[in-house]
């Protein structure tokens, strides 16, 4: 069975992104304009698996909690 076949990537794809714009709102509410730029580049530029961990971590913490 190929990875395709168990992850649907574009699922995960658009999730993510969901994810990703609430994620630099809340930045944006609590630490301004300037600091989510800087999330952002950090996340996406320097360290994307970082970014997709919290993901993930939000996701399982959701599934638990419904």
């Amino acid at each position: 069975m190929r990875i395709e076949q168990i992850i649907d990537f574009d699922a995960l794809r658009a999730g993510f992104a969901e994810w990703w714009k609430g994620h630099l709102e809340m930045v944006k509410d609590n630490f301004g304009e300037g600091e989510t730029y800087v999330e952002a580049v950090r996340l996406l530029d320097e360290d994307p698996l970082q970014a997709l961990q919290w993901y993930v971590e939000d996701m399982r913490r959701g599934l638990r909690a419904a």
